[in-house]
C-alpha cells in the first residue's frame, strides 16, 4: 500500500496537552521569601507576564500583582504565622481566599486567563493551577509549608507540616482529598510517577510546560519548545514536559526529534497512554507497522475507552492491509464515540477497500 493510501487511515491523532512530575523528598518548612531571590512569585511573574500581553493580549500593571499578594498575606499573616495546627491553617487559607475573597474554580485549562497570576488575581478565577499558583505564592510569602501536587492534567496543593498531611482540591472547594482518592480518580498505580510532593523549581516547571502549551494552542511552536526547553530543565523527571515538546516537534513535521520525545516520556512513565497513541502513528507513517500496532494495542489497553486510540489501532491495522482487524476496532471505536465523522469515515473507508462497497454506506 502506498504512503498515500496509508494516509487516508491515519486520521485520528490524539493531540492532548498534560503536566509532568518527579519525586521529591520530605519537605522542610518554608523559610520566607525575602530571605532568599528570586522569590516562586518573582519567577512566576516574569514568564506570566509575557504569557498575559503573547496569549491573552493584555497589558500587565507590573504593581498589581505584588499589591495584592501583599495584601492577602496580610490579611492570612495574623492567622496562620506560627500555628501548628495544619488544619487550622488549611482552614484560614480556604475560608480567607476561597469564601471572602471568591476565587473561585474554573477547569477550563484552554483559557491562558485561569493559571496566569496576574489573570487569576483580577478575575478571582483560576484553574487547578492557577489557583495552586496562588496558595504557593502566598504560602511562599509567609513561610507556611505548602507544596505544589500533580496528577496527569490536574494539580493541587498539599499542606506538610508538623506531622500533619493535608491536600487541598480546588475542583471541589478546597476541600481534602486523600491520596487513594486521587490514585481513584486518576487511575493511578503506585508505579506512575505522580502525587509526590514537589519543589518550587519542579512547580516552575509545571508552569512553563503549561505556558508551552498555551503558545502551541496559538501555533507558535518554536516559543512553545523554548518553554518545554525549560521546564524539562527544572524538572527533569516529568514524562509529560517530554511528551508536549514531542507534540510541538511532530506539528512541525521534525517527526525523529517527535519520536525521540515521546520515548523518552514513555522511559519515564511507561503506561501514558497519549504518548504510546501518537508514536504509534508516527511509526505507520514511516510503514513500521508491527511496532505501530503494538503501541497502539499498549494504548488501547491503557484506555480502553479512548475511541481516538481505537481508531489509530484500526488505522494501523488497515495501512498494512489487515483490513478485518482493521474493521473490527473501527466498530469498536464507533460504538464508543458513534458521532465522531472521523471514525465512520476510517471505517467507510476500510470497507471500500475491502471491497464492501454495501457495507460501506451510512
Amino acid at each position: 500500500m502506498n504512503r498515500r493510501s496509508v494516509a487516508a487511515f491515519l486520521g485520528v491523532v490524539l493531540w492532548s496537552c498534560v503536566g509532568g512530575v518527579s519525586a521529591a523528598g520530605t519537605p522542610p518548612v518554608l523559610s520566607p521569601a525575602s530571605a532568599r531571590e528570586p522569590s516562586f512569585l518573582t519567577a512566576i511573574l516574569r514568564h506570566s507576564t509575557r504569557g498575559s500581553r503573547d496569549l491573552l493580549g493584555l497589558p500587565v500593571d507590573p504593581t498589581l500583582p505584588e499589591r495584592e499578594i501583599t495584601r492577602l498575606a496580610d490579611r492570612l499573616r495574623p492567622e496562620v504565622v506560627g500555628a501548628t495546627d495544619g488544619d487550622h491553617v488549611v482552614g484560614a487559607f480556604r475560608r480567607v481566599l476561597l469564601v471572602e475573597e471568591r476565587f473561585t474554580y474554573d477547569k477550563s485549562s484552554a483559557d491562558p486567563g485561569n493559571y496566569l497570576l496576574e489573570s487569576v488575581l483580577v478575575r478571582r478565577k483560576g484553574n487547578c493551577l492557577g489557583l495552586s499558583l496562588l496558595y504557593l505564592a502566598l504560602a511562599d510569602r509567609l513561610g507556611i509549608p505548602f507544596r505544589g501536587v500533580y496528577v496527569p492534567s490536574h494539580c493541587f496543593v498539599r499542606y506538610e507540616g508538623n506531622g500533619v498531611r493535608v491536600n487541598v482540591e480546588f475542583a471541589e472547594g478546597g476541600a481534602s482529598w486523600s491520596d487513594d482518592r486521587y490514585r481513584q480518580e486518576f487511575r493511578l498505580p503506585p508505579a506512575r510517577p505522580y502525587l509526590q510532593s514537589l519543589s518550587q523549581t519542579e512547580m516552575l516547571g509545571v508552569f512553563l510546560k503549561t505556558l508551552g502549551a498555551g503558545y502551541s494552542r496559538k501555533g507558535r511552536e518554536e516559543e512553545a519548545l523554548r518553554l518545554y526547553d525549560q521546564a524539562g530543565r527544572l524538572y527533569p523527571g516529568s514524562p509529560d514536559v517530554h511528551y508536549n515538546a514531542g507534540v510541538s516537534l511532530q506539528k512541525l513535521g521534525r517527526l525523529d526529534e517527535a519520536a525521540a520525545k515521546y520515548r523518552r516520556a514513555l522511559d519515564l512513565d511507561p503506561e501514558m497512554a497519549a504518548a504510546r497513541d501518537n508514536l504509534s502513528i508516527l511509526l505507520a507513517g514511516e510503514g513500521r507497522y508491527d511496532e505501530a500496532i503494538e503501541e497502539a494495542r499498549r494504548a488501547v489497553e491503557l484506555e480502553p475507552w479512548n475511541a481516538a486510540s481505537r481508531g489509530n489501532l484500526a488505522a494501523a491495522y488497515c495501512g498494512c492491509g489487515r483490513l478485518d482487524e482493521g474493521i473490527r476496532e473501527y466498530r469498536k471505536a464507533v460504538e464508543i464515540d458513534p458521532g465522531s465523522r472521523r471514525l465512520r469515515s476510517g471505517l467507510e473507508h476500510a470497507y471500500f477497500s475491502r471491497g464492501s462497497h454495501r457495507e460501506a454506506l451510512p
